[in-house]
């Protein structure tokens, strides 16, 4: 009887295989986290919560190694899949970071006070600028983003209707929170545009699911798809 449990245990886990090592192969690519970028929070939050309030000039040069070491791993970052269509924006992004950097080094050689202020104000400004490029306006919309991924650049494209018709039935959940979800202070004025595209979010996204399920020939599952895609940029875009 112990052997035919163990036996059974065994199946169960052999079976269980093939959905752990998807989950692997595409988690790295779901995971909209930059840890370099995030690492450097640790030198920007020293300068910006205790040097620059406390005006505390020593500390501020004290902090230029740190500065110029975490920098460079940013600047050497790859974003993950996921991010693929913010890779320009990112760039950009990075570009002022350096610039800001080169900023910060300079300013901190000399004892001009209010110089060494501003090259700290501009440091820290352009850095929270390349978290708001990753980071998702709401836990709601990374997670709708997540599955729209796997099934924009898996899924659909290679044809797996098992994981597609379950991604898309798990969408509509995603999009219905995603448009009852609130918005953060910082992204607050931006609430109407983003209660209309969130609407239209859902409905494109109640489209493709009422298709999915009716069995739909490609050519018409292919534009449900493409339309949910655009309007998910769309509303990503009020906050770019």
């Amino acid at each position: 009887m112990k052997n035919k449990i163990n036996l059974i245990l065994i199946l169960t886990l052999l079976l269980a295989l093939p959905l752990f090592s998807q989950d692997d192969e595409h988690s790295s690519e779901v995971n909209s986290s930059v840890p370099e970028l995030f690492d450097f929070h640790e030198v920007i939050y020293p300068i910006w919560h205790t040097a620059y309030p406390e005006k505390n000039y020593a500390m501020l040069k004290e902090m230029v190694t740190e500065v110029n070491s975490g920098a460079e791993k940013i600047y050497s970052a790859q974003l993950p899949g996921i991010l693929r269509d913010k890779e320009e924006e990112w760039n950009k992004g990075v570009t002022k970071l350096r610039s800001s950097v080169e900023n910060y080094n300079q300013a901190m050689e000399g004892n001009d006070e209010a110089e060494m202020l501003s090259a700290a104000e501009v440091l820290h400004s352009d850095y929270e600028m390349l978290v708001r490029i990753v980071k998702p306006v709401t836990k709601e919309v990374d997670e709708f983003h997540k599955v729209l991924y796997m099934i924009y650049h898996h899924y659909w494209p290679n044809k797996n209707m098992e994981e597609f018709g379950k991604a898309v039935d798990d969408l509509a959940i995603r999009a219905d929170e995603l448009a009852n979800c609130v918005l953060p202070k910082w992204a607050s004025e931006n609430s109407d545009e983003f209660k209309v595209q969130s609407q239209k979010l859902y409905d494109a996204t109640k489209e493709l699911k009422e298709l999915k399920d009716s069995k739909a020939d490609d050519a018409e599952l292919e534009k449900a798809v493409e339309d949910v895609h655009d309007n998910y940029v769309a509303l990503e875009g009020l906050f770019g």
